[in-house]
Order: C-alpha cells, then sequence, then structure tokens
C-alpha cells in the first residue's frame, strides 16, 4: 500500500450501470479528473444479472426523456468504443386488460407525443399479429412501441468505462473504499489501495449504499428488494422467425422476452410482500455476483398467469431462474443528484438501472458541472425524504412500492403502508368529519370531505368527490374555508445579516418595512427557478419563510449554503413542529374578529402583511395572504396549538358559514385565480419564461443569477387556458398540440369550481398562437381557448376587501 495520498476532483464509488455512466457523463462535460472504484469487476452487484429492458411505453415526460436519453448514451459508446452493447430494438408490447388500464395507454400517446418517441396504441387483433403465442382474450388494447427493446449489461457498462478511460477517467477494480471523513474541505476516502482526497463524491453503491451513505452522516432511503426471472428450455417455435417484441402485462406482474432461442419470464410479485437483503444488517462486503434462492412458492401464482398468457412455454422446462437483489426506494423513484452533505452526489436506488443509468448519469453531470438539469427532475432529488423517512418508513413503504409495481398508476393513487404516518392534532378531528386524506411528505391533508370512512375513487375522470369538492370551493367563496396546511415549509431567519442573504438569494426585493410580505423567487446561477418562498419581517434582522412542503429540506439547505463566513444569520426549520391554517374568504374577517383584540381594518392590517397576535388565546404568526385569491389570513402556530386553534375557529365560524375545505377545492380555486403553483415554477424555466416579470427587481441590485435571466431570451411561454371537456380535467404533463404537432406541454390544472369551467397552465414555445391550441388527453385532441386573465376576480378585488 503506498503512502502518498492522491487527489481526485470526483472518487465514485461503485462499478455498475449508475456509477459508470455518471462517470462517463463528467467526462463528456469535461470533469475528467475521477476515479471510480469498485470492490471487485465492473458489474458484480445488481448490474450484471439484470435482464437488460429498455422501455418507451412509460407513464411520464420524464421517464420517456430518461429512457431515450440512455438509449442514445449508448448507442453512441458503442459507436465511439466499437464494444458491442448488445442492443436488440425488437419493440414492445404493453398490454391493457382494464378501462383503467386503456385510459393508461392512451395518456402514454401523449409521452410519445412530446418526446417524438414512435408508438401506436392497437387492438387485440394486432397484438395476435406482431406475437402469434400470446393470448389476447383478455385484451381490450396495447401500446406498440418500435425503438425500444433489450439490452447486454455487462457489453454496454464496458463500453461506458472504455469511452471515460479514453478521456482520461480512472477506473480501479478491486479496490474496496472503506471508509471516508472530511478534512479541510474535502473528502478522505480509505480504499484498500490507499487514502484519496476528492472535492466530490458520488455514491453510486447499489445495495451498498446505505452502509456508504453512513460514512458520511446520510441515511439513504434505498432497500434492495429479490426479483426473480427465469430462462425457459430452448423455444421451438422461436426458430427461424423474427425476435418477438419484448411484452409487459400487468396481469403477471412483470415481463416476457425472447432470450436467444428461449423464453425469458419476469416476475414482480404484485400484493405478495418481497423478500429485502442484508436489512438492518447490510450488505456484506464480500459478497460478488449474488445470486439467491429461487422462491417458487412466492411467485408461482404470477408465473402460472404469464405461461397461461404465453403457452408455448408452459410446456417447457426452467433451464435457469435468476434471484437477484434490485435497489428499491419508496416512492419508486431513484436518487440522483445532491445528498445534504457537502459535494456527496448520490446516483443510487435505481429499480430500472440500465433503462435510467444513461439518463441519470447525464442528469448528476448536468447538476455537478452546470449546476443544474435541462429538464426539471426535482422528483429524484435525494433530499425528497425529510426526517418522517424512519428506518422502518423506508423498508415498509419500499416493500409497497415493490408490490404495486405493477398497478395501473392512476391519478390520485396513494400508497396505504403506515397510513398515517404523521397523526398530527387534527388527524383525528378531520377525519371524524369526512376527511379523505392524501399523503405529501409523511403528512396527511384532506383532499375532500366525504362520509366518515369512505375510500377515494381515483381515475382521469371526474370521479366521485368532484360534487364534494365544488360544494366546498362555493361555500368559501361565499362564506369562508379552512383548509389544514400543517404540512408546510416553515422557516425562522434572524441575525443581522439575515436581509442580506434572502436579498442577495431573492429576484425580488425583500420587504424592508417591519410587517410587510413579499413572494420572493431564489434563482440558481443560471436564472432559473430554485424555489418560490413567501418572506415576512416580523423585525429588523428577524424574517419567517413559507414554501411547499416537499421543498422543506431542500429550501433549508440551499439558503443555508449561501451564508457566508462570518456573516450572523440563524436558521431555525420550523417545518416539522409548526402548523398552518389558511382561513379564505369573505366572511373571514368578521370570524377572526370574535377571537382577537387585534384591529383586523385594511388599514391596520393591510393585504400582504403579517402580524404576531393572539387568537382565541393562542399565539400566532398571522399573515395576510390567500393562495386561493379571497379575503385570508394564515395562523401558524407551534403543532401542539393547532388543535385547540381549529376548534376555536369552528365555534367562532360555524354560524358564520365555515367550512373545511380539501385540497381539491384549494387547487380549483386556484386556478380560477390564475395562481401559478410549483408545476409552473420547475427547475428548468426562469420568471421570464412564466410571466413573473413583475416579481424580478434587478434595478440598482444585484441577486443570484441576475445576469442569467436577464441576458437569455426566454424560449416559451405560459398561457392560462379553458378546456372545452366536461368529463376531464388537465393533471399536468399532457402535450400540447397545434395542427396535430406538439408545442408545448401542460404544467397544471384543475376544475374551477365556482366558474364552472376546466382550467389549465399551458407551457408553450415562444411566439405560439393562442388561437387553434388543443390539449392531448387520453388521446383525445381536446380544444382550449387561452385567457389573458383570471376568470375569477381578475382586478384581485376580493383579497383586498374592506367588508
Amino acid at each position: 500500500m503506498s503512502d502518498t495520498i492522491r487527489t481526485t476532483r470526483v472518487a465514485i464509488i461503485g462499478g455498475g450501470i449508475m456509477g459508470v455512466a455518471a462517470q462517463f457523463q463528467l467526462a463528456e462535460n469535461g470533469w475528467t479528473d475521477s476515479i471510480l472504484f469498485e470492490k471487485a469487476e465492473l458489474t458484480s452487484g445488481s448490474t450484471w444479472h439484470a435482464a437488460g429492458q429498455i422501455a418507451h411505453a412509460v407513464g411520464s415526460r420524464l421517464m420517456g426523456w430518461i429512457n431515450k436519453t440512455s438509449i442514445e448514451v449508448y448507442k453512441r459508446v458503442e459507436q465511439e468504443t466499437g464494444q458491442s452493447i448488445g442492443w436488440h430494438e425488437v419493440g414492445g408490447i404493453r398490454i391493457a386488460t382494464t378501462d383503467d388500464e386503456v385510459d393508461w395507454m392512451k395518456s402514454i400517446m401523449g409521452v410519445g407525443k412530446l418526446l417524438d418517441l414512435p408508438m401506436d396504441l392497437i387492438g387485440p387483433d394486432e397484438v395476435a399479429a406482431l406475437n402469434p403465442f400470446y393470448k389476447v382474450d383478455d385484451v381490450k388494447a396495447a401500446i406498440r412501441t418500435y425503438e425500444d427493446g433489450h439490452i447486454d449489461p455487462s457489453g454496454v457498462t464496458m463500453a461506458l468505462a472504455a469511452a471515460s478511460r479514453a478521456r482520461g477517467a480512472v477506473i480501479e477494480r478491486n479496490t474496496r473504499v472503506t471508509g471516508a471523513s472530511r478534512k479541510g474541505g474535502m473528502w478522505l476516502l480509505r480504499t484498500e489501495t490507499g487514502d484519496v482526497m476528492a472535492e466530490h463524491v458520488i455514491i453510486a453503491a447499489g445495495s451498498y449504499a446505505n452502509q456508504v451513505g453512513e460514512w458520511f452522516g446520510l441515511k439513504i432511503p434505498s432497500v434492495s428488494c429479490l426479483h426473480h426471472y427465469l430462462v425457459t428450455d430452448t423455444v421451438p417455435e422461436f426458430q427461424d422467425r423474427p425476435e418477438l417484441p419484448v411484452m409487459r402485462d400487468n396481469a403477471y406482474g412483470g415481463y416476457i422476452r425472447q432470450e436467444q432461442k428461449s423464453g425469458l419470464i419476469g416476475i414482480y410479485e404484485g400484493h405478495v410482500c418481497p423478500t429485502v437483503w442484508a436489512m438492518p444488517e447490510g450488505a456484506p462486503w464480500a459478497a460478488e455476483n449474488e445470486l439467491f434462492q429461487p422462491d417458487y412458492e412466492s411467485i408461482s401464482d404470477f408465473l402460472m398467469v404469464a405461461m397461461g398468457k404465453m403457452p408455448i412455454l408452459a410446456k417447457l422446462g426452467i433451464k435457469r431462474t435468476v434471484r437477484g437483489a434490485i435497489t428499491h426506494t419508496p416512492d419508486g423513484g431513484m436518487l440522483v443528484g445532491p445528498s445534504g452533505a457537502p459535494n456527496v452526489w448520490l446516483s443510487c436506488g435505481s429499480s430500472i438501472g440500465l433503462a435510467w443509468g444513461g439518463g441519470a448519469g447525464k442528469v448528476l453531470a448536468d447538476w455537478m458541472v452546470h449546476g443544474e438539469a435541462e429538464i426539471n427532475t426535482r422528483g429524484f432529488d435525494p433530499r425528497r425524504y425529510g426526517d418522517f423517512a424512519s428506518d422502518t418508513f423506508i423498508v415498509e413503504r419500499t416493500k409497497d412500492e415493490f408490490m404495486r409495481r405493477h398497478d395501473t398508476p392512476c391519478p390520485g393513487k396513494q400508497f396505504d403502508s403506515l397510513r398515517p404516518l404523521n397523526r398530527h392534532p387534527l388527524y383525528d378531528r378531520l377525519a371524524a368529519k369526512g376527511a379523505v386524506f392524501g399523503e405529501i411528505a409523511g403528512w396527511e391533508r384532506p383532499r375532500y370531505f366525504g362520509k366518515v370512512g369512505e375510500v377515494e375513487q381515483i381515475g382521469w375522470g371526474h370521479q366521485n368527490w368532484h360534487n364534494n369538492a365544488m360544494a366546498e370551493a362555493k361555500a368559501a367563496r361565499r362564506a369562508a374555508g379552512v383548509i389544514d396546511l400543517c404540512a408546510f415549509a416553515q422557516f425562522d431567519i434572524s441575525g443581522k445579516d439575515a436581509h442580506a442573504l434572502l436579498d442577495r438569494l431573492s429576484a425580488n426585493r425583500v420587504p424592508s418595512k417591519d410587517g410587510r410580505m413579499s413572494l420572493n423567487h431564489l434563482l440558481t446561477p443560471k436564472g432559473r427557478f430554485e424555489t418560490e418562498i413567501t418572506v415576512w419581517r416580523i423585525a429588523e434582522n428577524r424574517y419567517f419563510t413559507g414554501s411547499p412542503i416537499a421543498r422543506a429540506t431542500p429550501d433549508f439547505d440551499w439558503i443555508k449554503a449561501h451564508i457566508r463566513p462570518g456573516e450572523d444569520v440563524k436558521m431555525i426549520n420550523r417545518s416539522a413542529d409548526w402548523g398552518m391554517l389558511a382561513m379564505s374568504g369573505p366572511a373571514s374577517r368578521r370570524i377572526l374578529a370574535e377571537l382577537t383584540d387585534v384591529d383586523l381594518s385594511n388599514t391596520a392590517f393591510p393585504w400582504l402583511s403579517g402580524q404576531e397576535i393572539t387568537v382565541g388565546g393562542i399565539p400566532c404568526y398571522a399573515l395576510r395572504v390567500s393562495f386561493v385569491g379571497e379575503l385570508g389570513w394564515e395562523l401558524h402556530a407551534p403543532l401542539a396549538q393547532i388543535g385547540p386553534l381549529y376548534d376555536a375557529l369552528f365555534k367562532a365560524g360555524t354560524p358564520h358559514g365555515l367550512i373545511d375545505i380539501g385540497s381539491y377545492a384549494f387547487n380549483g380555486m386556484r386556478m380560477e385565480k390564475a395562481y401559478r403553483a410549483s408545476g409552473e415554477l420547475t427547475a428548468d424555466v426562469g420568471p421570464l419564461d412564466v410571466g413573473l416579470e413583475r416579481f424580478v427587481v434587478s434595478e440598482g441590485r444585484e441577486f443570484l443569477g441576475r445576469d442569467a435571466l436577464l441576458s437569455r431570451d426566454p424560449g416559451w411561454e405560459l398561457y392560462y387556458a379553458e378546456l372545452h371537456a366536461d368529463d376531464i380535467d388537465i393533471h399536468g404533463g399532457e402535450p400540447v398540440l397545434l395542427d396535430g404537432k406538439p408545442v408545448g406541454l401542460t404544467t397544471s390544472g384543475g376544475y374551477g369550481y365556482t366558474v364552472g369551467k376546466s382550467l389549465g397552465w399551458l407551457f408553450v414555445r415562444k411566439g405560439t398562437p393562442r388561437d387553434g391550441l388543443s390539449v392531448q388527453i387520453l388521446n383525445r385532441a381536446i380544444p382550449v381557448t387561452v385567457h389573458a386573465d383570471a376568470l375569477f376576480d381578475p382586478q384581485n378585488l376580493r383579497p383586498r376587501s374592506e367588508e
């Protein structure tokens, strides 16, 4: 072992597809000074035994982009290096046997339209023509794709490695990293061949990521679940004919394809609890090319269904069964991006490594080298899990995700495990009033109010709760409504340099007068959205901010990371121990006046201001703001006081018509007011792309991302539109069409219950005509009308009401 300590810009821990793809993409972006450490041989963890499918028939634009990027990268390195990647471009067929699955197929057609991925919606006769061995008795529809297929895991990994080495990157096999510590702004990695100092570290350690993460003080929410696939004896019918497309069918929770002249059947044991490996003790370091004894009992029912679907396989023997560990996360999304520890990045938690690796590598390299990705990848951000992600949650919710992997992903779908995870003080009160909850970042939030114990109906069209949400919205507009927003990111920021910190991060000015509030957008160095926060100046050197709960950890990290050495700034994250109730509607002032001695008039308590007041004897932060466009207040208080506060509001408010409202009514009221939300403020655009110029104050001041923002000619516009449909709404991510061709996509939408119209935001290329547009929903081109102003209270008079 050498005593010399080497240095490198980037150290990568793990030599599977995720680590090798990340190293290649970094080298492509000019960061060639990297060392990848693999404790055994490349691919010897999970990559080598992967079935290697890459599909285009996926449910979101982001995942379609990831898979498309992966294929493009893999083909390119094969051409560059001459190393075969074993690509079989046989296309695929995804089967629908229920009405919900047919709707899903129709929604997938929109993804294909957005990304220019060739695909067709076909019927059972066409399925039978493409695969004459597949039973189509119960097939209602299917998606046929053309440019996807399956790949050789080892071949593509070696091609990426060769391309990285050719650019100057280093790969060290049979070299285990044994620990890490922080030294002088860098990371000291201890390896079996000597110590290495690294500026950046990427954890791409697959099943070992949890253990590696502990060296850096991280809890990585990834679990290794055991997955089966089986290879049959030679299939006589496969001789002397072209290779069949890859078949996917939720009926058996998996896939069937050819493996040479044999059949390959992959099974995800839906609704059978999966076996997890090495939890909590950790994967043994000596493990290499690890496979496990098949558990035929757990997959027998699903295997029988699969063979019934393709009977030519049922009469054959099984010559090989592969049961290996595949990493999964509690929500099914991989972990790609900043970890929260300084200069430590994750590229792990990938349950579909070959399909995701190339795209994930590009995302990570863009984030590390350029500060952001070219597409919004917030759903991969490893920091999306907060303190609620305990060891129990990580394991049990991941098992739930595994079992539901091949459920139809209808809008509104939720996990059932460990619910309610966070039983905050209002939960029992709201449940007793018929609240039907949705989970967000570990919290329960009412979606609507129905009968006690009611189960939400889910699907693409209007559901049984549509009328409930309409009644809530109309009652709130008529009198007042309260929504539980205890799931909210809340920070106290204080110190003599607090104003300077917030002001240099924000495109808008931070309030300079005590009591005033502002809406502020924090930008990346390239002038795109990092986050949106409200800032209330409580007093000199003391501020309170609010933002969506899913951004609690990333926002806190972002702001804190920009505190300069020697600055006097103190930050406290109140998100877990404070709650918030939002009361909005024309009766709000009358109700609140019965509970406080504070003058609530426009003169004494103006719009966009805040005060520390007592409501029903409970000290609160009261902020006069409303995200449904009504006279209203947000009331922030410690969680322990939220129950009594809620009771006080309803005791005073019931005679005035106060009601509970859920998130569906809240969203519909937002859409009526044409308020932008997180769906519009994504990391791939900036304020000038979405019509928020009034929140950019650049004269005489500097802020992060200013020059990039002002120098870039926005290529996009955001249109507010009415969808001409009576039975369905915009969900977000659907193609916007002009003359049948895509010119953009929707970002969010919902039904405007008090105006009686379906509304949505359209993100389109700059200069797109406002007339003649349509939105493709469930493979239907539905016309839209673009409106210049909000359809409800366009002059914004109601929030400033004197009533």
